[in-house]
């Protein structure tokens, strides 16, 4: 038997144990398959997203009115496995539950961002230049060449002092928790 004859013998019978175990590899290909499909979608929904600010509420219900499950550090890693409305299904350190969607971010926050930081807490940390503002001084507080100038154009003692006791002026979590809630603010709005 010439070369091509054997080479057409071993593909037949190639073919012939090929189709016998068939069966098997189907079989094993769908159970597979079906795998794949039932456990994909959680594991490509589930991402990774940081916690902007300290003290963020972990709540059993996509409300702000819920039970506390516990409070969230800053930069810490929470995965995200829904999204609903303004909240967030999460799951971290073994826990599940809600978070308002404005105070996580995608990237992990660098820095020290205050306790005391009430325009942070009503918006996250949202950073904005002078340039960006009708009032930069009112963002920066008054430095002594903006004092100069309050003077120079009428503002009195007793009102650049009251700009400057605002800027010393501190609000707890619960206060500003309070004032969101009351005024129907961050993730108390509807």
């Amino acid at each position: 038997m010439d070369r091509f004859g054997r080479s057409l013998i071993h593909s037949i019978n190639f073919a012939k144990n090929y189709t016998m175990h068939r069966p098997i590899f189907i079989r094993f290909f769908f159970l597979l398959s079906a795998a794949a499909i039932l456990l994909l979608p959680q594991l490509a929904s589930a991402e990774t997203w940081y916690v902007k600010k300290s003290r963020t509420k972990l709540q059993a219900e996509a409300s702000a009115r819920s039970k506390v499950l516990s409070k969230l550090s800053k930069g810490t890693p929470v995965d995200v496995m829904k999204k609903s409305g303004k909240f967030f299904l999460v799951s971290t350190s073994g826990k599940e539950g809600w978070v308002f969607r404005f105070k996580l971010t995608k990237k992990a926050p660098a820095g020290g961002q205050g306790e005391g930081d009430v325009l942070g807490a009503l918006g996250g940390n949202q950073k904005m230049a002078a340039r960006e503002s009708n009032s930069g001084s009112s963002i920066r507080g008054l430095s002594p060449i903006s004092e100069e100038h309050a003077r120079k154009k009428g503002a009195t003692t007793e009102s650049i002092q009251a700009v400057k006791d605002m800027e010393m002026y501190k609000v707890n979590p619960e206060q500003l928790d309070g004032f969101l809630e009351k005024g129907k603010l961050g993730e108390y709005a509807q």
